[in-house]
């Protein structure tokens, strides 16, 4: 799916599968934006190829967090040469292919990697002629980030599982799973006041799940589901 003249959503519920995948396309290549699911490599491939993307295109991968339903397809693509990028709180999920001995979730499983770059406090990812803000947003993992770029005229917040859009109208949100046993509310509550505050103007928001949000009311999403979470993650 083509959501502007250089974005892609390339995997997820729209294809069949869990886990959004995006791609930006730069002066010198591509970014991709989480990986989906093992499950979702097939069907990737094919998208990338109607689109006419070289995988061996892709520099990086920017991951929201480590589940391996965003992390699942990291390790095809850095076999490709892609860098794999994410939060030094996250890597142990991406070394082990799973969430770890003491989780009980033994079904989430993925190839395992060694990360590129890790994220250890907020920062600036320079690519090509794409400047990603990244900011640190624990609570769905200990390591879960948001990405904010700049695109031609838009300005795109890629949420992950923080939060993302749903809805007939995109006028709903939700907040992701709670499974993981680094789950913490209070530090998701302290995450959504940090990005409430910073008072970001995105025209579009990309989230790990759930549909695109654009417009002039895009921002909205934002409040939105900063108030699903005072109602129901509390």
């Amino acid at each position: 799916m083509k959501i502007s003249k250089k974005v892609y959503l390339i995997a997820g519920g729209s294809y069949g599968n869990l886990g959004n995948a995006y791609i930006i396309k730069h002066e010198s290549g591509y970014v991709m934006i989480d990986s989906s699911s093992p499950s979702s490599l097939e069907e990737i491939r094919e998208t990338l190829l109607y689109w006419e993307i070289p995988e061996n295109e892709i520099t990086h991968v920017l991951l929201t967090h480590g589940h391996d339903d965003h992390a699942g397809c990291a390790a095809y693509f850095q076999s490709k040469g892609s860098k794999i990028v994410v939060a030094e709180e996250d890597e142990y999920m991406l070394k082990n292919g799973n969430f770890g001995v003491e989780s009980p979730y033994t079904n989430h499983i993925m190839p395992k990697l060694s990360a590129d770059v890790l994220i250890k406090h907020d920062t600036i990812v320079e690519i090509g002629n794409l400047s990603f803000n990244v900011y640190k947003t624990p609570g769905h993992t200990n390591g879960s980030v948001v990405y904010y770029v700049k695109v031609d005229n838009d300005n795109i917040l890629f949420s992950g599982d923080m939060f993302f859009p749903e809805g007939e109208k995109g006028h709903e949100a939700s907040t992701g799973w709670k499974g993981d046993l680094d789950y913490s509310s209070e530090k998701l509550g302290n995450s959504f006041k940090k990005l409430w505050g910073m008072n970001l103007d995105p025209t579009i928001i990309l989230g790990g799940h759930g549909i695109p949000r654009l417009g002039k009311n895009t921002k909205d999403s934002i409040m939105i589901a900063y108030k699903y979470f005072l109602l129901n993650n509390r």
